[in-house]
């Protein structure tokens, strides 16, 4: 399996759970491939993937919606952005700086023109650009990214990247992240923490990873503990909840009965001071 399959993955998980995920355009995704795929991972993973996906985006749909609302637009930045969604249910004032690796993008760019001219998407402002994580330099990244921020406040998103990468390139990120955002701005990350790795549902995952990830796309097994928000330069956190919690709110009949038993993604908002 390579990196961007996990993309259509999770953009179907959403579309499973549109009254969770409050995605209704994450559907156009999808395609029988990936629908093959999906009954193998909710049995060898865990029966609750899709609506946990689902939760995450909830999430990130409130908190970026009343962020854009509040200033009547600005910037979405979404490093990773896969096939998210977001930008057809924000301010049409929300200018989206969508970010990934090329292949991804040139294949999002073409599909989304082609449905906004369909009129299957409302019109939306969107830049697309491709970053190689790895190899480009902080001072590169931010030449290339600073001048399309037409619009403030700005408001980053990095949802399902940081499992992928190593801790120097999240630490390299969140950097590029400081001088591209002023005071007010906000961060919206996800991450596992440490502990994460002791359950069996994480070592279930990681499993399931290793035997299906193609050889030429390699990913790193990240987790981050709390302690590197709060203690992040020239941020402070204002949010946290993870998906245990998230779930007693918005899907309460799933009645997950312990946080060991679900792959638990915690995230975060950090605002810039």
């Amino acid at each position: 399996m390579e990196i961007q399959e996990t993309a259509f993955i999770i953009s179907t998980y959403r579309s499973y759970h549109e009254d969770i995920s409050k995605d209704t355009y994450a559907r156009l995704w999808n395609n029988p491939k990936t629908d093959a795929l999906l009954p193998d991972i909710l049995k060898n993973v865990s029966e609750h993937e899709a609506i946990l996906h689902s939760l995450r985006n909830r999430f990130f749909y409130e908190k970026m919606g009343a962020f854009f609302e509040k200033y009547n637009g600005g910037t979405l930045i979404n490093f990773g952005a896969g096939f998210s969604m977001y930008q057809f249910s924000l301010n049409q004032n929300v200018l989206t700086i969508e970010i990934d690796k090329q292949d991804i993008i040139t294949y999002k760019k073409e599909k989304i023109n082609h449905w906004m001219k369909q009129g299957d998407l409302p019109n939306r402002s969107i830049e697309y650009t491709s970053l190689d994580f790895n190899i480009f330099s902080e001072d590169r990244m931010v030449d290339i990214i600073k001048p399309l921020i037409k619009k403030a406040p700005v408001f980053i998103l990095l949802e399902g990247v940081l499992f992928f990468l190593s801790s120097e390139m999240r630490d390299k990120l969140f950097r590029v992240f400081r001088r591209l955002q002023n005071n007010g701005d906000v961060i919206g990350s996800v991450s596992y923490l440490p502990e994460a790795q002791e359950t069996e549902v994480y070592h279930r995952l990681l499993d399931y990873f290793d035997k299906h990830n193609d050889t030429n796309d390699s990913f790193m097994h990240q987790t981050t503990p709390i302690s590197f928000y709060q203690n992040l330069e020239g941020y402070k956190m204002i949010n946290k909840i993870d998906e245990f919690e998230l779930s007693k709110i918005y899907a309460p009949k799933l009645n997950i009965k312990n946080k060991g038993q679900i792959l638990n993604e915690h995230l975060y908002l950090l605002e810039r001071n």
